[in-house]
């Protein structure tokens, strides 16, 4: 029930389509599969009481709920509901129940609970908590709607915030029909989001048919709601996108200034695999001399490494460990300095900056959001002004033939790099493997003599601050090129001359 409110694909695939194709998680799946059931595990662990059934199979798990509910069990954890709704038979295994009293016989009900890393809740939360709510009154044959409870976020060790849900659930069957309807109509159109696709099975398959048939999803600068508005108006395919009418443009939901200009120049970039400029001219480059990139815990986003890097093969990586503090080590050949804090890791970064004499290059907002977070407010200061947001440079400049796929956002660093030809070391391929690493490494006695085991983080990290330096170095290459004739004279010259510099 919750893909009603992430991919309706995804329900169509699941009852209509063949066997899925052998297509894992992503890595960053994976990550955040073993983050949220450490999560709940980690709520979980602060209740009392708790009866718990997940080590047994289904069937026999739906027997024990029902029984643990009717005599009133205080907490289960692992419960399987289910219950017939019309033709179909509805499941649900809730993150927990708990007891509720009532002034009506047998004098409690149960309280649904969906336990979430994050801390706002999302429209599939709600509908999913829902789901659980109609199965509870069904199986417990009550006249009113439960309510249910989302928990949200971390403090301590309970959730940061409880939102309870009480809502009617009137419309629940309504949903259910919808659901229903989708299985046996036609395919649902695709669509790409990094929230979701990265889980499905069915993600290959998608990115196959969105190839073959040029679809909309590819653009990674159109929107959910401008996609829906371009299909009702029969577009979708980015052929119909390069001619459409501009008035179609205009009448987009979210439109911003160019905007309609922009989604042609996506999707001409796309289908002549070239990368296109946004204006009849071309700003000058800011002049950057450093580049940052930042490691930050998945959990609280703090930072806990800072990659640098200057002119090719001049990097190196800052790391926060209190007792690895005021040492200088090289792993793989990369300088690794230590500190004791975000604070005094920026404030090494400002040291540096004002050595190197020009801007510091970063990746989109985060390290700015991370700055004003993590640093004391005089570094953060003195440190702003020189910070570059690169991703924002070569939008304004150039737009390039990186699709939205299931596992990719299409404007993000890696999409841009790998399009330059820049790889990342097996092994050391994907900040999970570099977070598991610094873990692992903090949680020896002595940090100070076991550096080898950090080698997978700094190898990423100086990766992806060199990824970063590349492609700015292309742009640069790009920019001179059409400063300098009007247009570039080759743009895979400049790519190869980009990533030769920086490797």
């Amino acid at each position: 029930m919750a893909w009603l409110a992430r991919c309706e694909r995804r329900i169509w695939l699941d009852r209509r389509g063949d066997q899925p194709p052998h297509a894992a998680p992503t890595a960053d799946a994976r990550a955040r599969i073993a983050l949220r059931a450490s999560h709940t595990r980690h709520i979980l662990a602060a209740i009392e009481g708790i009866e718990d059934f997940s080590a047994l199979p289904w069937d026999e798990r739906v027997v024990q709920t029902r029984q643990a509910m009717q005599r009133g069990a205080a907490a289960i954890v692992g419960g399987a509901l289910e219950a017939p709704a019309g033709d179909h038979l509805l499941r649900g295994a809730p993150d927990l129940l708990q007891r509720w009293a009532t002034t009506s016989s047998p004098g409690w009900t149960y309280s649904p609970v969906a336990i979430v890393l994050h801390t706002r809740p999302a429209r599939w939360d709600r509908l999913l908590l829902d789901s659980w709510r109609w199965l509870v009154r069904h199986t417990l044959g009550e006249a009113s709607d439960p309510p249910g409870e989302l928990w949200l976020g971390t403090n301590g060790r309970g959730p940061a915030f409880i939102k309870r849900q009480s809502a009617s659930l009137a419309a629940f069957a309504a949903q259910v029909r919808r659901a229903a309807a989708i299985a046996v109509g036609e395919a649902p159109m695709i669509w790409f989001d990094s929230d979701h696709c990265p889980f499905c099975p069915w993600r290959t398959a998608c990115d196959a048919a969105a190839r073959e048939t040029r679809d909309i999803a590819l653009l990674p600068g159109l929107s959910r709601r401008q996609g829906n508005a371009l299909r009702r108006y029969g577009i979708h395919s980015m052929d119909q996108i390069v001619t459409l009418d501009s008035a179609i443009l205009a009448s987009l939901p979210e439109r911003l200034p160019a905007a309609g200009s922009r989604l042609r120049l996506q999707a001409q970039a796309l289908l002549t695999n070239q990368p296109l400029l946004i204006g009849a001219t071309i700003p000058s480059l800011p002049r950057v001399r450093l580049f940052l990139d930042i490691e930050s815990d998945p959990r609280t986003r703090e930072p806990w490494a800072f990659g640098l890097a200057g002119a090719p093969g001049d990097r190196f990586v800052i790391v926060i460990e209190p007792s690895f503090a005021n040492l200088d080590v090289r792993i793989q050949g990369i300088p690794v300095i230590g500190v004791r804090s975000a604070q005094e890791g920026w404030r090494r970064v400002l040291s540096a900056v004002r050595a190197t004499g020009g801007a510091l290059a970063h990746w989109g907002e985060a390290e700015r959001l991370m700055l004003e977070q993590s640093a004391d407010p005089h570094t953060c200061k003195e440190l702003a002004p020189f910070m570059i947001d690169a991703q924002r440079e070569l939008q304004k400049r150039v737009v390039l033939p990186t699709p939205r796929l299931s596992d990719q956002r299409g404007g993000g660093l890696k999409a841009v790099a790998r399009w330059l030809g820049w790889t990342w070391s097996s092994g050391a391929d994907h900040w999970t493997l570099a977070w598991e690493s610094y873990q692992q490494w903090q949680a020896q006695l002595s940090p100070a003599e076991t550096f080898a085991i950090l080698t997978p983080a700094i190898i990423y990290l100086a990766a992806d601050v060199e990824a970063l330096a590349a492609v700015w170095s292309w742009l640069d290459a790009f920019v001179a090129a059409v400063s300098a004739t009007g247009a570039p004279q080759d743009w895979r010259a400049d790519r190869d001359t980009a990533t030769s510099r920086e490797c």
